[in-house]
């Protein structure tokens, strides 16, 4: 695939521009040829729209205490309470690392640019439509609810060049047009749209189950040591140490992903998401076109 470029003239939209394309290599994979701001990884099967290190740090901040609850808390339960307890927590936790790998390595909902554009003859392309200035148009995205309305424009793209679903955003930090793009989630270094919702959903939820199963097995092992010893509180946390400060950690760490959840879930009540939520009372007062 040639290189396309268009300059600016009046009444067109700016320069797109594409990747150089070796032709001597045969046999390209679609995003090698991708012309946005994502990195891919494993052959294409991870993507990342980021260069900040914010994924490493949510990866270590589940990854280092739960090491220390298998190291210091999870062989005591096992021992003295039950051993179904570490595999239940064991399975939470891998649920919530396989909803944050897929979160934040997924497609969002990448809407494909136009890249088949008349760039070589311009009279060609001042008689093409892309020649005419484009126009936005609202539409009622709920028309099941008469009582509340939610009117969202229809736009053209500039830099995808193409027209973008009413529920659907060009992300700057991606540089795609995203399907129902919820928000640009930097914690991930991914947008969360149509496509990865789901599992971005239920990352916050296992994250919050994790955090209230850990700190209720560490809590279980500094009391049930001290009513089985008939000590006190003060030498149980001397005893384990890891275990309380764990707890505590947990604690303090499931009040944002319980705030975030309980917002999401909110969302989806109302059939909304994080873009259309703040503006909608503005919004839902205008007339269709």
């Amino acid at each position: 695939m040639p290189r396309l470029t268009e300059e600016r003239e009046s009444g067109l939209p700016g320069p797109v521009q594409y990747p150089e394309i070796d032709s001597s290599k045969d046999h390209l994979r679609n995003y090698q040829m991708f012309p946005g701001h994502a990195t891919f990884y494993v052959k294409g099967h991870f993507q990342s729209a980021g260069k900040r290190p914010y994924l490493v740090f949510v990866f270590a901040a589940i990854a280092v205490p739960a090491g220390l609850f298998f190291g210091f808390t999870a062989p005591w339960i096992w021992n003295n309470v039950s051993q179904s307890l570490p595999i239940v927590f064991s399975y939470i936790l891998l649920l919530c690392v396989m909803s944050l790998v897929r979160s934040a390595g997924s497609d969002p909902g990448i809407l494909p640019r136009n890249i088949h554009i008349e760039t070589s003859d311009a009279e060609k392309r001042d008689q093409g439509p892309l020649n005419i200035a484009p126009l936005s148009v609202t539409v009622n995205c709920r028309q099941y609810d008469e009582d509340h309305p939610l009117y969202l424009p229809i736009n053209y793209c500039t830099v995808c060049r193409i027209w973008r679903p009413a529920r659907a955003i060009h992300c700057r930090d991606c540089d795609s047009c995203i399907d129902f793009m919820d928000h640009h989630c930097v914690w991930l270094n991914n947008c969360i749209g149509a496509r990865n919702y789901r599992y971005f959903f239920c990352f916050i939820l296992s994250l919050c189950l994790l955090a209230y199963f850990m700190a209720t097995l560490c809590f279980l092992h500094v009391f049930a040591w001290r009513d089985r010893k008939s000590s006190t509180t003060i030498a149980a946390v001397r005893f384990a140490p890891v275990s309380f400060a764990l707890a505590i950690y947990a604690v303090i760490g499931s009040i944002y992903p319980t705030a975030l959840g309980l917002y999401h879930i909110f969302l989806i009540s109302r059939g909304e998401n994080t873009r259309e939520f703040s503006p909608c009372q503005q919004i839902g007062k205008k007339e269709t076109v």
